[in-house]
């Protein structure tokens, strides 16, 4: 049986002016929720994100922005009346050279809080997590019944926030996020280092394994997938919210040089032991239960993110987007 949750409007967001949390924002207030975003904005941020998204969600009525650290905040006066709260706050990046510690107490112990104190208030929460639990999964395309196999202290993390809060509170959705791409991409995530690395004529820094493959996501699908699990989720599930398919990193990079017109120097490094080498996503279950279906393909994403930094080649421009149909696990059509 689900159990009760508050009948009220109200979703509260932390880490609501990141990447990804800026869209959930934008996205909940369209769907004619009060929102409450909260985030101590102190990431570094792309255009679009961070001091941006403050000013656009400001000027919403529906949206009251606390730029407060989500652990001083009384979550009692939050989360009360609310239908629900979309938990994104978190150190993130497997590459961030974080501690331990510090991952634990802002992955780990800060989630736990807040499912804590949703259970109180008896109050939806969904947790945003990370494919990086999987590690190198056995089985590909992933499904979420795969046992949690993560090469690192940022994937321990995750899997230790997903197990802390199942375990603190009754109605928690797991929603575990495939390589987000997009407009506001963070500046230390792959793509967005590759674009800047293609449109200065530098070397661009590859830290890929050989056959390295990526599930990638567009930020407005990932945003769309965690909304749905608040609506629709099932109490105690994980769902995974992929997008594109699973594409070799190498073909992303060619239609990164492809679209700006330039080719790439790599400088080679070895590529990082807590990355997994693979990640592909089963998708079935989130389409079944969700109701969530990706609808952005990987050219039109990297398109969008392209243009949302005047990136985007003139030779580009005409060029009709490909129509998208969800890619096979490692078997893109490019």
């Amino acid at each position: 049986m689900q159990p009760e949750r508050s009948s009220g409007r109200r979703v509260c967001v932390t880490g609501g002016l990141g990447f990804v949390g800026s869209r959930v924002c934008a996205l909940l207030a369209d769907r004619g929720y009060e929102v409450v975003c909260v985030d101590r904005q102190s990431a570094a941020y792309s255009p679009g994100a961070g001091p941006d998204a403050a000013r656009s969600l400001s000027a919403r009525g529906s949206v009251r922005l606390l730029v407060e650290d989500v652990a001083q905040v009384d979550l009692a006066d939050l989360l009360g009346p609310a239908a629900g709260v979309i938990h994104l706050a978190a150190l993130p990046g497997v590459r961030s050279g974080h501690d331990a510690e510090t991952l634990w107490r802002e992955n780990v112990a800060l989630s736990e809080r807040v499912a804590r104190a949703a259970a109180r208030s008896g109050t939806r929460m969904v947790l945003a997590s990370s494919s990086s639990v999987y590690g190198n999964a056995a089985c590909l395309p992933t499904p979420e019944t795969a046992t949690p196999r993560p090469l690192g202290v940022y994937g321990e993390s995750k899997a230790a926030a997903e197990a802390a809060c199942l375990g603190a509170a009754p109605d928690v959705v797991v929603a575990r996020l495939f390589t987000v791409f997009g407009p506001g991409q963070r500046p230390d995530m792959a793509l967005s280092r590759w674009i800047r690395a293609l449109r200065g004529g530098e070397p661009l820094d590859w830290r890929v394994h050989a056959g390295g493959a990526r599930e990638l996501t567009y930020v407005d699908d990932a945003a769309r997938g965690l909304v749905a699990a608040l609506e629709r989720g099932r109490a105690g599930e994980a769902y995974n919210i992929g997008g594109c398919g699973s594409y070799p990193m190498e073909q992303v990079l060619r239609l990164l040089e492809r679209e700006l017109g330039r080719r790439a120097r790599l400088e080679r490094h070895a590529a990082g032991l807590q990355e997994a080498v693979r990640t592909a996503a089963c998708l079935a279950k989130s389409e079944r239960e969700l109701g969530h279906r990706p609808r952005v393909g990987l050219v039109e994403g990297l398109r969008t993110q392209l243009a949302s930094v005047g990136a985007l080649g003139a030779h580009a421009e005409g060029r009709p987007p490909r129509r998208h149909a969800r890619v096979g696990a490692l078997t893109p059509d490019v």
